[in-house]
C-alpha cells in the first residue's frame, strides 16, 4: 500500500509539473505589450541607375531580424507572468538534483517557442536558517539553474536572468517555514 502511495504522489507531482508546462507555455505566447513581436520582414526596390547602393551591414539586419535582445538591463518594474517550479537541489547547495533535469529540459523546449522573450529566473528559499546564507543560495541556484538550461539545452544564456530572492517572497497562505517555499519562478517578461 506504501508503494501505492508513493507512485500516486509521483504521479500527482507529473501532473502538476505538467499543468506548469502548459502555464509556462501560455505566458511565452503571450502577445508582449513592450513591442518585443518579431519584425516584420522588409521589402526593397530594385533600382537600375548605375548609382552603387549602400549595403545594411549584415550584423544590423540579422539583429533586427533574429535573436533576442540582452535582458539584462531590464527594469526593475518590468511586467512578468510567473510560473513556479519545485526544482531539486542537492542538499545545501546549488547543484540541481537528476530528478529535476527532466523538468528542466522540458521548461527549455516551452522556452524555445519564443527565442525573443526574456525570462526572469527566481531563486526561493524558507525562512529556516540564515537570512544572508539563504539570499546567496538562492542567488547560487537561479543561476545554476540559468546555466543548465543554457549549457545542457542551447537557450541563449543573454535571454535569462536569474535572480536570488531568498526568504523576501513565501508563498501567500503558507508558513513561512514551510519547504514548498523553496521553489524557482520562471517569469516571463511581458510588458
Amino acid at each position: 500500500m506504501g508503494l501505492l502511495l508513493v507512485a500516486g504522489v509521483g504521479f500527482a507531482q507529473a501532473a502538476s509539473d505538467e499543468e506548469k508546462l502548459k502555464e509556462l507555455e501560455r505566458a511565452m505566447n503571450t502577445p508582449s505589450e513592450s513591442g518585443m513581436q518579431k519584425p516584420k520582414m522588409r521589402t526593397r526596390a530594385i533600382v537600375f541607375d548605375n548609382q552603387p547602393q549602400a549595403a545594411e551591414p549584415a550584423a544590423q539586419v540579422n539583429q533586427a531580424v533574429t535573436g533576442p535582445r540582452d535582458c539584462a538591463s531590464l527594469p526593475p518594474d518590468v511586467r512578468t507572468v510567473g510560473v513556479d517550479f519545485a526544482i531539486q537541489f542537492n542538499a545545501g547547495s546549488a547543484t540541481v538534483s537528476p530528478a529535476s533535469e527532466g523538468t528542466l529540459g522540458q521548461i527549455a523546449k516551452v522556452l524555445a517557442l519564443s527565442p525573443d522573450r526574456c525570462v526572469i529566473v527566481e531563486g526561493h528559499t524558507d525562512v529556516s536558517g540564515n537570512f544572508d546564507k539563504n539570499m546567496a543560495l538562492s542567488r547560487d541556484r537561479a543561476a545554476s539553474v540559468v546555466n543548465f538550461i543554457s549549457i545542457r539545452n542551447g537557450i541563449d544564456r543573454k535571454r535569462l536572468v536569474p535572480v536570488g530572492k531568498g526568504s523576501t517572497e513565501t508563498m501567500q497562505n503558507l508558513d513561512a517555514r514551510d519547504p514548498k517555499n523553496r521553489r524557482v519562478v520562471f517569469k516571463v517578461v511581458t510588458g
